[in-house]
């Protein structure tokens, strides 16, 4: 999973990376990559939408944090983000931008690790497939979750992943990524285009309606894409 730590106090940061560091040796199946960031402002120009898990001070001396959860939730509305405060009525906030919980300072290890128990718990309970590690044409490494892909498609030899909020342009071919998908309620609705099931809002005569996007149904691949939907709604092919 990707954390991302928001907080000004170098110390209070490198306490933190303590504590993951043993809530993993403690958690042989726990693994991570991290972020660390002591300005609101560089966290909100470098963040795309792939985080986990945010551990974000409530005060910071750029902007407040509630605020920058806030701008997080436009660009994000699935990572998980826990306050970390000196007091409790600033966490009272959190519940305006979904806030999962919060940790009072001075950050003992006990309350971290029951957290983190809690986050985790949370994460598996509502994950809808795996997690892909890919490297962007820009040889940026990505970790993205599936349930955040929309939809894929291929155009020339170049393959585009659409999410809420970017297109990422990679190598490779569609077959690889339905295989890197398979159970993940994905389904291609032409030779092209593999649909996220759970993103579809309308399907009309032979265009899918994904999030804002309309795709192509083309006549070969209509009857299994409806029903994959049929199945994945709940309903009977």
């Amino acid at each position: 999973m990707k954390i991302c730590i928001l907080e000004d106090d170098r110390t209070q940061i490198q306490r933190m990376m303590e504590y993951l560091t043993r809530y993993q040796q403690e958690h042989g199946e726990f693994s991570y990559v991290l972020e660390t960031y002591s300005q609101a402002f560089d966290l909100l120009d470098a963040y795309r939408g792939d985080a986990d898990l945010m551990f974000l001070d409530i005060r910071l001396p750029d902007q407040l944090g509630i605020e920058t959860a806030r701008r997080i939730r436009e660009k994000d509305t699935r990572v998980m983000i826990v306050f970390v405060t000196n007091l409790a009525q600033y966490a009272i906030e959190g519940y305006s931008v979904q806030a999962f919980d919060y940790i009072l300072k001075p950050v003992e290890y006990f309350a971290f690790s029951v957290k983190l128990d809690r986050a985790l718990r949370a994460l598996a309970a509502r994950s809808d497939g795996p997690i892909l590690d890919i490297k962007t044409r820009e040889g940026v490494l990505r970790r993205l979750p599936a349930g955040s892909i929309r939809y894929i498609e291929v155009q020339a030899h170049d393959v585009y992943l659409h999410t809420g909020n970017e297109v990422i342009k990679q190598w490779g071919t569609l077959s690889h990524y339905e295989e890197l998908l398979r159970g993940a309620h994905f389904a291609r609705c032409s030779t092209s285009c593999l649909v996220n099931l759970k993103y579809v809002r309308a399907v009309q005569k032979d265009r899918v309606i994904v999030g804002q996007d309309s795709l192509t149904v083309t006549r070969t691949r209509r009857k299994d894409f409806l029903q994959a939907l049929a199945q994945y709604k709940g309903g009977t092919p």
